[in-house]
């Protein structure tokens, strides 16, 4: 049976909405399959001129010929009938009925945050992004977004860097590499992670596709961190779902007349959680992870100059001069005071010259 869903799911043109009419119809892909033309000639008279790439596409693939193809390319499918299929998607109304995918599904007894924002970001934006990433995979979540510009990619590099695991949710079918120059980063998700999308290989990425996939980057989450957005923006849409689907949703506030932080401050004004720092946030998402640092930090033995060095940081980002001042110490002293720290895993270079604290 599960053949003839991966052949179903991958009728090409062929969306949501009218798989689920088809389903309605037949009530299984197998009976599709094996419904006279009549039938489906039937349909196709009475309004629903799209079946005629259903016929098209039964004349032309068999199931068992879409599944070994699938696979020669690497990759997978699964089914809402299986029991792989990710338990976090299954009470959704607008659930996928089958997903394809390179690499594995997210795991499902672990916090899975959702990291999302504008393609056109703020390199503070950029920092902050990949700072709650990092934090995320040493609290041992994944990461999972959509693997576009900005702040999607910038996230989904820094879980990868940190060890950690991340998932691309793509509007596009999960052989196409949207947007091109991401095929390092496609790459990367397909070995520490996966790509996975609904829609068929071969599919391309079209506008109509983005906001459906976005049910797909929420409702595999646990928790959706909007970094930053513009008004009407598809991390909004990602919120809104996020919302609708009893998820939590955090974001990062700005200026008010910033129009990449309208988004954002517009979440919290609706009670959004609050993000003032990714520790901050990994505190609210992650306590066990944060009350057994701490425990581990305070068996951490400092010399003095460390000591002077961690007193003088803090959880947003203050440049080198910044602290030189504030410490008093020499350049030579500072950056060793820095460097130690950095190894004893107490404070993090966010950019060049500017330090937080971790712990």
């Amino acid at each position: 049976m599960e053949t003839y869903w991966e052949w179903f799911c991958s009728i090409p043109g062929v969306y949501r909405t009218q798989r689920e009419i088809l389903l309605h119809c037949f009530h299984t892909p197998l009976k599709l399959w094996e419904a006279s033309e009549e039938e489906l000639i039937y349909l196709r008279d009475r309004g629903c001129g799209w079946i005629s790439k259903v016929l098209d596409y039964r004349n032309k693939c068999s199931p068992e010929t879409v599944a070994d193809k699938h696979r020669q390319l690497g990759i997978a499918f699964v089914s809402v009938e299986q029991e792989k299929y990710p338990k976090r998607l299954l009470p959704l109304r607008d659930r996928p009925y089958g997903l394809f995918y390179k690499g594995e599904l997210p795991p499902e007894d672990v916090k899975t945050v959702a990291i999302v924002g504008a393609r056109v970001c703020t390199p503070g934006g950029r920092a902050m992004a990949e700072a709650i990433a990092g934090e995320v995979v040493r609290a041992g979540g994944v990461v999972v977004s959509g693997a576009a510009y900005g702040i999607d990619g910038a996230a989904q590099w820094a879980a990868l860097d940190a060890a950690g695991k991340s998932y691309g949710i793509l509007g596009c079918g999960p052989d196409v590499c949207y947007p091109s120059s991401h095929r390092q980063l496609f790459a990367r998700l397909s070995e520490g992670g996966g790509l996975i999308s609904e829609f068929p290989p071969g599919t391309k990425a079209l506008p109509t596709h983005f906001p459906m996939r976005n049910r797909i980057i929420s409702g595999l989450s646990d928790v959706v961190a909007v970094v930053e957005a513009r008004e009407k923006s598809g991390s909004l849409i990602t919120a809104e779902f996020a919302l609708d689907q009893g998820r939590m949703v955090y974001a990062v506030p700005g200026r008010p007349d910033d129009s990449l932080s309208y988004g954002c401050n517009e979440l919290i004004s609706q009670g959004a959680g609050l993000i003032l720092s990714a520790e901050s946030f990994i505190e609210a998402v992650f306590p066990d992870y944060k009350k057994r640092t701490k425990k581990s930090s305070a068996n951490i033995t400092l010399a003095p100059t460390e000591k002077l060095v961690y007193s003088s940081l803090g959880f947003h980002g203050r440049s080198l001069w910044e602290l030189e001042e504030n410490t008093a110490l020499s350049l030579a002293d500072l950056s060793d005071g820095l460097l130690s720290l950095e190894l004893k895993g107490l404070a993090k270079e966010t950019e060049q010259n500017f330090y937080v604290k971790v712990k």
